[in-house]
């Protein structure tokens, strides 16, 4: 053996598994943040347009990303980690929405959970951690998959919320 081919076993040894290798939704993680985030907003906009919910889009500048069913919401989009978290940054409480709803992509699967933003200040959504240290306007919060929801239940979810709470 080599000492090129012996380097590349030891390489082979200590590199993670990519859990993304041959994934229908490989592209998603080629994209930087920003165009995660729209791609989020705008799957989550056709995918409950389709179902039949009214969605109206904030745009890039707006303080609310979108209004689902007439509630505000704030949406967060992340992929699934080689650990099997979410990481999902910038979540804000500065801001004027009713629910935080976090998209999760997964390499063959889409899920999502939701909190009322009392909850997420409360810290019953998960503990939030700053993005930076010494500031306190975002921060990430880690999700693992078994505290997500398949996407496919995420209408039914939005049709359960309380009328109130607009």
């Amino acid at each position: 053996m080599t000492p090129v081919q012996l380097l590349i076993e030891i390489i082979k040894e200590h590199v993670p598994e990519d859990i993304w290798q041959g994934s229908p939704l490989i592209g998603y993680r080629s994209l930087g943040n920003t165009n995660r985030g729209e791609i989020g907003e705008d799957f989550i906009r056709r995918y409950l347009t389709n179902s039949g919910i009214e969605v109206t889009i904030g745009g890039r500048t707006a303080r609310t990303d979108m209004r689902i069913a007439g509630r505000r919401f704030e949406v967060k989009t992340a992929s699934l980690g080689a650990n099997g978290t979410f990481q999902f940054n910038h979540v804000r409480l500065d801001r004027n929405y009713a629910y935080l709803l976090c998209l999760g992509i997964c390499p063959n699967d889409i899920v999502f959970n939701m909190w009322r933003k009392g909850d997420v200040a409360e810290g019953l959504a998960g503990s939030l951690v700053r993005m930076a240290e010494g500031q306190s306007v975002t921060y990430k919060l880690t999700k693992k998959l078994s505290d997500m929801m398949p996407i496919n239940s995420l209408p039914d979810v939005v049709h359960g919320l309380p009328r109130f709470s607009k």
